[in-house]
């Protein structure tokens, strides 16, 4: 037994020795670079390309078997342009022979790559540079597999790699189809130890430049990495990728990022899960979690991004972004933003949604659904904004601070119908204070439906100058013009502080209620005056239309027809009223209202005309009468003008109209009949004297009427 034990061991060790005088000798005695044509030859036969090496071919086999490449190109697809698809520098691997025999250990030296160049393109037909030699490598491993008896499935019991070095490596995208230009440059990576089971330190760089977009920057990663090869498992802990890019859409100074985190991807549960993470560019700080499920399948993700406050406007200012001009300068101070999420390859949504922006909040829900044709829906809440502060400055004097000017061109696009046409929405808005071009709203309900260039704006405000208003908005973007539908109804509103707030002056006071159906087309403010039609109706209750005072005018006119001099009282400018009520119509944004009537303690008031909106003008007729005058001296002047209408005539631009007031003729009148009545009663009296004692009793009234007839 003893002496087969030495036997054996004996064949063992020549078996080593022959082994490793082998790989001693086979260097000594072979030299590869006797056999570059060989393998050239055999590239070309391989894949049609022209492989070149232009360095000498290093090969060592003990104690390590070691392969060195040096200068070695490989020549570009027929179609593209001359020069290389691939070119390396210099390349070389080496292979510890004694682990790999005796342990089945694979230990292999640090992998070193240096002056990689590798040009990929695409033509304008849609064919790749390397699409020839898939075909081919294709073909040949569908025959090797075919020809191959089966191959026992057992690996190596364990693998290790030194490192991995790539230096001075450049990578070109080039693609013709679509003017797309990407190029990397300064490529570095360099790994420790790579081992299964085993964390290594991961640095790589690169410069990267594209010409569509015009760009150019750097990237920069930093990680502990580790990978587990039998459970599936990678991950990266103390994950740090700068960014730093200039060019095209970017601020003049360019920007710089820096994403941090921890990263894990277990392919065996299909799972991700990137922690800690923050992200930072500038002032701006966006932390969170993302979570990943069923990510080689159908990849859905969660988690919750916090945008921490920041001051915007200067963010923007040190980004170079323009910050729009606003009649406030103290907003754009401060934004937050916070939101659980999921996401989906065709569907986002964002729950416990919270943004803020200065003293605004808004919370709620929004999904967005096939991106491809993206639906959008939402159930949000606000609580309050004014957003006169972010509309551009006032242009014209006299306005009050912090009210946008009328601005802009009445020809100006109003809809941007191509975007509306593909917009599919529908959501829900809930606003507690509104204040928009002056207006103040309160309790606001919207509901927006949109799909197929059809939009619908359901509307409520709970509290608006004291009222209520309810109504509905349809726009039809579909035609070559934009068609407008609009109800509106309107309750208990007090109009004074509207239109105060409105226009800067309160013409009408009082409380009271307004209808309208109105229609339009047009994609301008002049072309929807120009298209209006509709109808509308009006109730206004114990208030007054300030700006002239009516029976101050009929009175002071009375005065000047009569050479009199005109009276100085101390009252207001305004008429004053009960009731105001009336109907129109619009045709072709002409308004037409024939059935005003107004009444006060001392006025009735019937008017008709038209409005001009085009112009901005009005011809219009008002016909008080005096039913009753006040006390003092101011009624007794109007006392012989009860009862009788009096034709008020209006025209002119409705800023500034124009008022006249017919009452010449009803004077004259007055005259006239004055002159009769005193003329009929010295006739009454003379007469009565002669036939006083000549004609009998019962037919002195007959004869006074037929001698009065007469005169």
């Amino acid at each position: 037994m003893g002496k087969t034990l030495k036997v054996l061991g004996w064949l063992i060790g020549m078996v080593l020795l022959l082994i490793i005088a082998a790989v001693i000798l086979i260097p000594m005695f072979v030299d590869p670079n006797d056999h570059k044509d060989r393998i050239v030859a055999e590239v070309k036969k391989a894949t049609g390309r022209d492989l070149t090496i232009g360095g000498d071919i290093g090969l060592s086999v003990f104690p390590r078997l070691a392969l060195e490449l040096n200068g070695l190109t490989l020549s570009n697809a027929k179609g593209f342009k001359e020069g290389d698809f691939a070119a390396v520098k210099h390349a070389e691997v080496g292979v510890n022979l004694l682990p790999l025999l005796i342990d089945q250990l694979l230990e292999v030296d640090t992998v070193r790559i240096e002056g990689l160049k590798l040009n990929l393109a695409r033509s304008k037909s849609g064919v790749t540079n390397w699409d020839d030699m898939l075909g081919k490598a294709e073909g040949e491993r569908e025959s090797v597999e075919a020809e191959s008896p089966q191959q026992d499935k057992a690996g190596l019991m364990a693998f290790t790699v030194g490192g991995l070095s790539i230096k001075e490596a450049n990578l070109v995208w080039d693609d013709q189809s679509t003017g797309e230009r990407y190029q990397i440059d300064n490529i570095y990576l360099e790994t420790g130890e790579l081992a299964p089971g085993r964390s290594v330190d991961l640095n790589f760089s690169m410069d990267l430049a594209s010409r569509k977009p015009l760009l150019k920057g750097g990237v920069k990663l930093t990680s502990k990495m580790l990978v587990k090869p039998d459970e599936q498992v990678f991950s990266m802990q103390d994950l740090q990728l700068a960014v730093n890019l200039t060019g095209e859409g970017m601020p003049e100074e360019g920007v710089k990022s820096l994403l941090e985190g921890d990263l894990l991807v277990n392919l065996t549960s299909n799972i991700l899960d990137l922690h800690d993470l923050e992200l930072t560019s500038g002032k701006l700080k966006l932390t969170g979690r993302v979570q990943g499920e069923e990510i080689q399948t159908n990849p859905t993700f969660k988690g919750e991004l916090n945008l921490a406050e920041f001051n915007l406007r200067e963010w923007m200012n040190q980004f170079g972004l323009p910050v729009p001009e606003t009649a406030d300068e103290e907003v754009l101070q401060s934004l937050f933003l916070s939101s659980d999420f999921t996401a989906s390859p065709d569907q986002l949504v964002l729950k416990n949604l919270l943004l803020e922006l200065d003293q605004t909040k808004l919370k709620g829900e929004f999904e967005m659904v096939n991106f491809a044709s993206p639906a959008y829906l939402f159930n949000l809440a606000l609580n309050t904004i004014n957003v006169d502060r972010y509309l551009p400055p006032k242009a014209e004097p006299g306005r009050a601070p912090g009210k946008p000017s009328k601005g802009g061109s009445e020809n100006e696009p109003l809809f941007p119908n191509e975007l509306l046409r593909g917009l599919r929405l529908d959501g829900t808005v809930r606003i507690d204070s509104l204040i928009v071009n002056g207006l103040q709203a309160e309790a606001i309900l919207l509901k927006v439906r949109g799909r197929d260039g059809k939009l619908n704006l359901d509307h409520e405000v709970g509290r608006f100058y004291d009222g209520l208003m309810k109504g509905d908005v349809q726009l039809d973007v579909t035609g070559e013009r934009p068609a407008i539908n609009l109800t509106q109804k309107v309750s208990r509103i007090l109009s004074g502080p509207l239109l105060l707030d409105l226009t800067g002056k309160d013409t009408l006071l009082g409380s009271g209620d307004l209808d309208m159906q109105l229609t339009s087309r047009g994609n301008t403010v002049k072309q929807l005056k120009r298209g209006l039609n509709g109808q509308l109706s009006f109730d206004f209750r114990d208030g007054a239309v300030k700006g002239f005072n009516l029976a101050k005018m009929i009175r002071d006119t009375k005065a000047k027809l009569k050479g009199e001099g005109t009276m100085v009282l101390n009252e207001p400018e305004q008429t004053d009223f009960s009731e105001l009520n009336g109907r129109a119509t619009i045709v072709n944004g002409v308004v037409n209202n024939q059935s005003l009537l107004a009444k006060s303690p001392y006025l009735r008031l019937e008017g008709s005309g038209k409005a001009y909106l085009l112009e901005e003008r009005l011809k219009y007729t008002v016909r008080p009468v005096i039913v009753n005058t006040p006390a003092g001296q101011g009624g007794e002047a109007l006392e012989d003008l009860v009862g009788i209408p009096i034709p008020v005539k209006i025209k002119g631009n409705w800023n500034d109209p124009d008022f006249s007031i017919q009452l010449s003729k009803i004077l004259e009148e007055q005259q006239k009949a004055k002159l009769k009545q005193k003329l009929d009663q010295k006739v009454d009296e003379k007469i009565g004297e002669k036939l006083e004692e000549k004609v009998p009793e019962e037919l002195k009234d007959k004869l006074k009427d037929k001698l009065k007839n007469l005169f």
